[in-house]
């Protein structure tokens, strides 16, 4: 039997803690929605806007001009 190692997938983004919420519905699905219009994963857009709230740098750096809104 041969071993298989893993092979591609995206490259870490280094030590993350995982955190759990349970937002209304409501507020979950235009959370879900905006992340999708910024082409950007659920986490990623949820850090991104932790960190703004928090005085920290953007955790994902923008891919075009409306995640820079996001940003800014």
């Amino acid at each position: 039997m041969s071993r298989h190692t893993a092979q591609g997938g995206r490259p870490s983004k280094g030590d993350r803690a995982p955190l759990l919420t349970r937002p209304p519905i409501e507020l979950a699905q235009a959370v879900r929605a905006e992340a999708e219009r910024l082409d950007l994963s659920y986490s990623d857009y949820i850090a991104n806007i932790l960190a703004a709230a928090h005085g920290f740098p953007p955790v994902v750096g923008p891919k075009d001009s409306k995640q820079m809104q996001l940003i800014a």
